[in-house]
């Protein structure tokens, strides 16, 4: 976990990195100067980071001049050469004309294809992460197995080092039991021959916190824990809640944001 501050007081705790967070910076995502906000000031309780696109309920940085563009700290604090666990060349940002570029690029860790903020390899031909893939965790701890597991990048060459190590495939997850299909990054235990889908072990809400309550439209919601032997099932879709995090209105129970809107 490293260093953290606790407050002697209440339950709030800060790494140490977060603790010394810049107040104000430039940063070359965006051409306006970024203020960091600590306190959300903002209706919902919760942003969507401009940069990798997932929801935050954490410290931002945002420009005051434009109003929309909000980046979390983990976005904010990218800094070239990026070296990625899964990759041997270090990653650059891809700018055009003095701001980010926001084409469509195929991101190399989960194939998806959509208008969004890349690092790319300046060697490797058409290697590219987003920012999302960019932010995952090298390393996690699963409740099933006693070592740590690592981020893995199956390309060739990874594979032909890992089936030396190992004489079958980690082809399959070991949470939901789906196939883990070639070059994605998925979590991997060298040990214990366990291998699990990103979403698996991380969820789909991986930034955002239980206990932490956020307003949806006009819905004042609770974020809670979904790792208990029972599981609630959704008010809106009537399918029981899979994700670590479950959405609490009250006596209603949502297994997404997306069902909440719907419900709505």
């Amino acid at each position: 976990m490293g260093t953290f501050l606790r407050c002697k007081e209440c339950s709030f705790a800060l790494h140490e990195e977060c603790a010394r967070l810049p107040q104000e910076m430039d940063h070359p995502l965006h051409r306006h100067r970024l203020t960091l906000k600590v306190k959300m000031n903002i209706n919902e309780g919760f942003f969507t980071c401009s940069v990798c696109k997932q929801y935050h309920c954490g410290f931002m940085y945002k420009c005051r001049y434009c109003g929309t563009f909000k980046m979390d700290a983990k976005c904010a604090s990218f800094t070239e050469p990026f070296k990625h666990i899964t990759h041997r060349c270090p990653l650059y940002l891809r700018l055009e004309n003095h701001g980010y570029n926001t084409s469509s690029y195929l991101c190399c860790g989960c194939h998806k294809k959509y208008p969004t903020i890349v690092a790319t390899c300046t060697t490797c031909e058409d290697f590219s992460f987003d920012f999302k893939c960019l932010n995952l965790p090298p390393v996690v701890r699963f409740k099933y197995d006693i070592h740590p597991l690592y981020l893995y990048f199956d390309t060739e060459h990874n594979k032909k080092q890992l089936l030396e190590k190992r004489q079958e495939s980690y082809s399959w997850c070991d949470v939901c039991e789906e196939e883990i299909h070639e070059n994605l990054l998925f979590y991997i235990c060298f040990d214990c021959r366990i291998s699990l889908h990103v979403k698996c072990i991380l969820g789909n809400y991986p930034y955002m916190k239980p206990g932490h309550n956020i307003k949806v439209e006009d819905l004042n919601i609770q974020i809670a824990s979904n790792t208990g032997a029972c599981r609630p099932m959704c008010h809106k879709c009537h399918s029981l809640c899979r994700d670590k995090l479950v959405f609490k209105e009250e006596d209603l129970c949502f297994c997404s944001l997306t069902c909440i809107r719907y419900y709505l």
